[in-house]
């Protein structure tokens, strides 16, 4: 189905909550390069940009059944943007704090071994976020992984700021006493969440 190019963002998310590749197409063209050049001031890299604009994208696209077809989609796929900078951020950096480590302690001059080196300590990383109780988990991922503030997920999950602050250094305690086994992981704990 042809739309017009002047649809409104509204109309376009009720298109899009349908599966409509087209209003998808649309939002791509009215706000890729925008989200393109946003980008761009953070991560100073066009590739790096380029490939933000991909994964905004996707994501939208994976949201699409439960976008709020009254809501603000340029300010929903901007905080999108925003959460997966963040994200680009905080890899790239574990990333270069992997890689001296790597170059200063243990000359591992072979890219495969630091690579499953890497994977593996991230691997450690994940079994140990999956252990904490449910809310907890919910309320470090939603701080560290989405980039949500405390204010923005005592409201979303009802819960007083006191609560998020107290799980989120129950969250980090843990992290950092499970972690101290092993001086890579603790460093790469430090990178990631500090």
């Amino acid at each position: 189905m042809k739309i017009a190019s002047n649809i409104n963002d509204q109309e376009l998310t009720r298109l899009l909550t349908e599966g409509s590749k087209e209003a998808f197409r649309l939002l791509y063209v009215r706000y890729g390069v925008k989200i393109r050049r946003f980008a761009r001031l953070y991560l100073k890299c066009e590739q790096d940009s380029e490939e933000l604009v991909q994964d905004v994208f996707l994501k939208l696209w994976d949201k699409r059944e439960i976008l709020d077809t009254s809501g603000n989609l340029r300010a929903f796929i901007y905080k999108i943007a925003v959460n997966s900078i963040y994200d680009f951020i905080r890899r790239k950096n574990m990333q270069e704090a992997f890689l001296d480590y790597s170059k200063s302690g243990m000359q591992m001059s072979d890219q495969t071994w630091d690579d499953i080196v890497f994977n593996d300590m991230l691997f450690h990383l994940t079994q140990l976020i999956e252990k904490m109780p449910d809310q907890r988990r919910k309320i470090f991922v939603m701080s560290r992984e989405e980039g949500l503030s405390n204010d923005e997920i005592a409201e979303a999950l009802s819960l007083s700021k006191r609560t998020v602050e107290n799980q989120l250094y129950r969250a980090a305690s843990f992290l950092k006493k499970n972690m101290s086994l092993n001086s890579v992981s603790a460093m790469l704990f430090f990178y990631l969440f500090y």
